[in-house]
């Protein structure tokens, strides 16, 4: 591309995210903005096609991993890097977003718990267990990743599980794993395993306020035996089981599976 019009293009770009904002850009235009900050002096528009055709979306090329991002022509360790920190950034804004004025955290009804708690799971690739300890205030006091499974299936180790709430003094916890499917319907290991959770809160005392399955958007409370679904960060959706099992299966599809 001539050098003119190579510097032409790029300040369209930029003219056209001043003028509508992200919402109002294709995805390939959004990526192709970043990259140009990655790759200063080359024609990045054909990059951004072809790293979207390779990941499949927008949220795909942010989310992947930057060994992967790498490994595709034209993309090198530091844009990978740089688009992946990116997509870091976000997580951690969201997730300071939760906090008040003071700087904490508090997870005092459900739709802040559940919304915090995606944040959290934000780049998991595989089912994840998380613990957040909560004081007596329903202060985050502690956020951990405890046991990494695969695509289906993580295991529950009710001891580290106690060994976290007793190190950080945990009055509350709230469990969480992700379903990687996108698919947030207990399955009856998961129902299984909150049972057995809730029964050893109980007998430790330690009052286990929730436990949540969560997918990309959405996230299931047992405690509240709902759907809390997020369009934005900011606008959820609550829905039971039944309803957001309809909102995946439409009647049509319904009746083709059964």
């Amino acid at each position: 591309m001539n050098e003119n019009l190579h510097s032409g293009h790029r300040e369209r770009v930029r003219e056209q995210y001043q003028k509508q904002g992200m919402n109002g850009m294709p995805d390939h235009a959004v990526l192709e903005m970043m990259l140009m900050y990655a790759i200063p002096r080359r024609d990045v528009n054909e990059l951004a096609h072809r790293l979207l055709n390779t990941f499949g979306s927008l949220s795909g090329v942010f989310e992947a991993d930057p060994l992967r991002l790498a490994e595709v022509d034209g993309i090198g360790k530091k844009t990978a890097l740089f688009l992946h920190a990116l997509y870091d950034l976000h997580r951690r804004l969201t997730l300071d977003s939760a906090a008040d004025g003071s700087g904490a955290i508090r997870l005092e009804n459900p739709e802040n718990a559940c919304r915090f708690a995606l944040a959290l799971s934000m780049g998991d690739r595989y089912e994840t267990l998380r613990v957040i300890c909560l004081d007596a205030n329903m202060k985050v006091l502690h956020t951990e990743a405890l046991q990494v499974g695969s695509l289906s299936h993580v295991s529950f180790e009710p001891r580290r599980v106690i060994e976290t709430a007793l190190t950080h003094k945990a009055r509350y916890l709230i469990l969480t794993h992700n379903h990687p499917s996108g698919v947030i319907i207990p399955s009856a290991d998961d129902i299984e395993t909150a049972k057995m959770i809730a029964e050893i809160g109980t007998r430790l005392e330690i009052d286990v306020r929730d436990q949540l399955i969560l997918s990309k958007n959405a996230a299931y409370s047992y405690q509240y035996e709902r759907v809390f679904l997020y369009s934005t960060p900011a606008v959820c959706n609550v829905m039971s089981l039944e309803e957001y099992n309809r909102s995946l299966y439409p009647i049509s599809d319904r009746n083709r599976r059964s």
